[in-house]
């Protein structure tokens, strides 16, 4: 190996360990807020705005340094269409068990700001899928795809990516048993649009539905609570 490929390799090398490191350091930002700064500062709460500014600080400097533009995270109009044919059947298929569950439970009830929900509600699920697709599946796909490997193997490796992706987003809702279960299946189809897809705008609808749908449908004994981290422990009923 020469100098020039051996320097090449180090980049890579390099440039694979600051991609784990970032993925690590939002993760831990958002534990940090669901473990101990939104149950145990509840007269703080503005301290959750610095892990909050610190991890949305690292992706845009990650995306910054990687030449990623809006268009190509997903938040313009391109693949909308195709990313909104994807998600709908497997939205209105949630949609469709959680009404189910809620009409022979009995369940259906609505909380006293839940058109202030509905109206809020994409707009947190553009934020979660921007850090789950926009953020962490691409840095995920980087560590575990070659590009110039054989089809077969990078169709493989792709998938991986995707269960991880899924996996992490489950592991940030722990441990809400309910919502772990449902986020890993969500995180599962909303990679695999983005995979197709990448548009956030078309996933953000989708998370909004879906999470208004669950919401109002499922029963206290099947959603203990939305609450996740150390909150969980402290369930008061919505």
């Amino acid at each position: 190996m020469n100098s020039t490929d051996q320097n090449n390799s180090d980049a890579r090398v390099s440039l694979r360990l600051v991609t784990g490191l970032e993925v690590a350091s939002v993760m831990l930002s958002v534990l940090i807020v669901t473990w101990a700064i939104i149950p145990l500062q509840a007269q703080n709460r503005w301290l959750i705005a610095i892990p909050g500014l610190l991890a949305v600080a690292l992706m845009a400097y990650s995306h910054r340094l990687r030449g990623e533009s809006l268009s190509d995270l997903g938040f313009t109009l391109n693949h909308f269409g195709r990313a909104l044919k994807l998600v709908a059947g497997p939205t209105i298929l949630g949609m469709t068990v959680f009404a189910m569950i809620g009409y022979l439970n009995n369940s259906f009830h609505r909380g006293s700001k839940l058109w202030l929900t509905i109206l809020l509600l994409p707009f947190w699920g553009l934020f979660q899928q921007y850090i789950l697709q926009g953020f962490i599946y691409r840095r995920v796909r980087f560590l575990l795809v070659d590009e110039n490997a054989a089809s077969g193997e990078r169709k493989k490796r792709i998938t991986f990516a995707m269960i991880a992706t899924a996996v992490i987003f489950a592991v940030v809702h722990l441990p809400n048993p309910a919502l772990t279960l449902l986020t890993l299946i969500g995180g599962l189809v909303w990679s695999w649009v983005y995979e197709r897809a990448p548009n956030l705008i078309a996933l953000a609808f989708s998370h909004a539905a879906m999470s208004v749908m669950l919401m109002t449908s499922l029963p206290p004994w099947m959603l203990e609570s939305m609450s996740v981290g150390y909150k969980h422990f402290m369930y008061q009923p919505f």
